[in-house]
């Protein structure tokens, strides 16, 4: 294509208001200027030079308020001058005529700004560009040599090409090399073809494609080949000529890409597999240079496998350019069930590339997913796809890894799927306080980090697969490495998890350090927190570290246990680092609601650590400092609180001073109240540590020590 240009007449003359038709010299000094104006289109050196845009032409004339002051509807109806006040003006020019489709007809449109000055005349030059979208059909020599001329080429707009609308307006049929173009409507961004013609041996032959994402203005050369390397086949390439330079003489060729289909039955269809031989015919047009296949994530080089075949893969190349692939049984052994991908990929030393997809669904197990299963309720969903309708039962099993299997018979659900729900089993207690206490039986259920295997037995025929649950959770802050938290300082008002009371009122020197009731400090080389009692003015503080705030507006200090958690993972313990120094008490203040010592002096103290999962509106308070302390509470005695239930709790009393001086792991098993419910509210964790478990009353050992560390669960 060229850019060729086609001049109107100058345009001159024909004032505004009262211009004489004679030509009268410019006045400099006036308020009015002239314009001449020249009109070009830039055309397909393809197009029909029989055909004129020009004779199809509209002017028209705007001014700087966007309204227009003229419009001229033939180039023999412009003026040779034109006088205008001085200003601002735009003129568009449309050439042609807008049609569906044409091999002659097309527009042209162009606009431009410009500007008059008194007692000047101003060129302007509009350049008007193709706005159809064009479309080149070019035949190469194999066409005629076997078609003669028995063969035509439709193209039409819309991406899927429909034989109803062969004869529509907007559709052009192509015999010889031609190009039509197509004023395509709003959102039409694709056009189709259809290739047919008649051979001597094969008969008809028809090919249909589409061109998509097609620009509008554009041009595309779809050049079509007949191929004796495949009989039959019929190839056509796009190319789309980028109309933003002035030469478009560039020659583009390449080969058409690989086709890769299945022997006797559609790609495109699911393949129910239940054993025998399936085979896919991959063929090139030219030199085939790679061919892999790729099964559930692992790919095997098809080239490799002609003479080194896998198992259950056997690879045939019957010609330089075509390769017969052949699954068995073998190659699906040890699958799980339902649907599994198989993908093909060829290439060729001509630069072509093709790819293709199948669907094989396998009868057995699925292997779950994490939709399929909820830590908190600890619960999975089995499926297994079995082809056979007439199954009259389908067994499932579950365990942990190497564990004892747990079974359930599952439900048909009628659309080829079998499925069953298994779950933790429950074994009922009760603790020491009367209260009646959840635990799960080892070994049923899904937890957080598991490992597991299951099954699904239909008929004689048993099918396994495992899963790995995902992650559990971690606690904020569990390992006490961040020494900014707000339990190692003063103010613990608000917190973002951990929190310690009367840390600001309260410390002491131990070897030449400060220690408050709660202090950052390191054992064993490893940052823990050091929870230590103290004593002022007669009066004991525990050493304390908790989920909550804590706040003293007056002689009295206020904890507010409780702390927001995003629960995902039900845990069966909380697990901690501890080392711990008991003493006898020796400091005693309140009594507890019966009058009576809560320890008595002279006793061993504890220390205590405990943890609960509660789904609570507010924070539980408890306060103690001059006057005698309220709000205690324990977990183990009461299944909830004035805020809310209690789900589950773990707690540890400390009852002697640990052995050693190395930290000592231990587990605090959680039990639960209620085995269903997720807490939801806004309150849904405690984890309080007290180095004097009625430190509240303020009765213990002043010089308890507590060492925690490496908060986290066990599942």
């Amino acid at each position: 294509m060229k850019r060729l240009y086609r001049y109107l007449f100058p345009v001159l003359g024909l004032a505004v208001a009262g211009c004489s038709e004679s030509s009268q010299p410019l006045d400099a000094a006036g308020a009015s200027g002239t314009l001449t104006m020249k009109v070009s289109t830039r055309s397909d050196a393809a197009a029909d030079d029989a055909y004129d845009p020009m004779e199809h032409l509209t002017v028209y004339l705007y001014n700087s308020d966007g309204n227009p002051i003229r419009k001229y509807s033939a180039k023999e109806d412009l003026p040779e001058r034109l006088e205008l006040l001085a200003g601002e003006y735009r003129v568009t020019v449309e050439a042609g005529e807008e049609v569906a489709a044409s091999f002659t007809q097309r527009l042209y449109k162009g606009e431009e700004s410009f500007t008059v000055t008194p007692g000047v005349n101003t060129p302007v030059e509009v350049k008007c560009t193709l706005q159809n979208t064009a479309v080149a059909a070019v035949f190469d020599g194999t066409i005629p040599e076997n078609f003669g001329t028995n063969f035509e080429v439709r193209v039409m707009p819309g991406a899927t090409y429909d034989e109803s609308r062969a004869d529509d307006a907007s559709t052009l049929r192509y015999t010889e090399a031609a190009t039509g173009y197509f004023t395509l409507d709003e959102g039409v961004d694709a056009l189709s073809w259809q290739f047919s013609g008649t051979q001597n041996t094969l008969g008809t032959v028809t090919k249909t494609g589409s061109i998509p994402d097609v620009r509008n203005p554009g041009k595309y050369t779809l050049t079509f080949r007949y191929s004796p390397d495949l009989p039959g086949f019929i190839e056509a390439v796009a190319i789309r000529v980028d109309d933003s330079t002035d030469d478009f003489d560039d020659t583009i060729i390449w080969s058409p890409d690989p086709t890769i289909e299945g022997d006797g039955f559609e790609m495109s269809e699911t393949q129910q597999y239940q054993g025998g031989e399936k085979r896919f015919l991959i063929t090139t047009v030219k030199p085939m240079t790679a061919a892999t296949l790729t099964f559930d994530g692992k790919p095997y080089d098809l080239l490799a496998a002609i003479s080194a075949p896998a198992a259950g893969l056997a690879v045939e190349q019957t010609a330089e350019n075509a390769l017969t692939v052949t699954l068995s049984d073998d190659f699906f052994a040890g699958c799980t069930g339902g649907d599994h991908t198989l993908r093909f990929e060829a290439s060729d030393n001509g630069g072509g590339n093709g790819d293709a997809e199948c669907i094989f669904a396998l009868q057995g197990i699925i292997t779950p997913s994490e939709a399929d299963y909820d830590l908190w309720r600890n619960t999975v969903t089995l499926r297994a796809r079995v082809f056979d309708a007439g199954a009259s039962a389908v067994t499932f099993g579950l365990r942990s890894k190497a564990g004892e299997w747990q079974e359930v018979v599952g439900t048909n659900s009628g659309d080829g799927y079998w499925t069953a729900s298994l779950g933790a089993e429950w074994v009922e207690s009760t603790n020491e306080n009367g209260q009646t206490i959840y635990t799960p039986k080892a070994g049923t259920g899904v937890w957080a980090e598991g490992e597991y295997e299951c099954r699904a037995v239909i008929g004689e025929q048993e099918s396994l697969a495992s899963f790995t649950t995902a992650g559990g959770q971690s606690i904020p802050g569990g390992d006490m490495e961040d020494g900014s938290m707000s339990c190692f300082s003063i103010n613990n008002q608000t917190t973002a998890f951990w929190g310690s009371g009367n840390n600001n009122y309260m410390s002491a020197i131990i070897g030449d350090q400060l220690t408050r009731l709660c202090t950052q400090q390191e054992k064993d080389g490893s940052k823990c927190a050091l929870l230590a009692t103290q004593t002022a003015g007669g009066m004991m503080a525990a050493g304390n570290l908790f989920s909550g705030t804590f706040v003293k507006p007056s002689t009295q200090g206020t904890v507010g246990f409780g702390k927001d958690y995003d629960w995902q993972s039900r845990p069966k313990a909380l697990r901690l680092k501890y080392h711990a120094t008991i003493g006898t008490v020796n400091m005693t203040k309140y009594k507890d609601e019966n009058g009576n010592d809560p320890i008595a002096s002279g006793q061993p103290d504890r220390a205590i650590i405990y943890v609960a999962i509660v789904d609570w509106d507010a924070p539980h308070n408890v306060s103690s400092g001059l006057s005698a302390p309220s709000g205690m509470w324990d977990p183990s005695t009461a299944t909830s609180q004035p805020e809310g239930p209690i789900i589950g709790y773990g707690r540890f009393v400390i009852t002697e001073s640990t052995s050693s001086d190395e930290m000592v792991n231990k587990d605090l098993e959680i039990y639960y109240y209620d085995k269903v419910t997720k807490p939801s509210k806004s309150y849904k964790i405690v984890i309080s540590c007290s180095a004097n478990m009625y430190g509240d009353y303020m009765n213990g050992c002043s010089t308890n020590r507590l060492y925690v560390d490496d908060f986290q669960w066990v599942y």
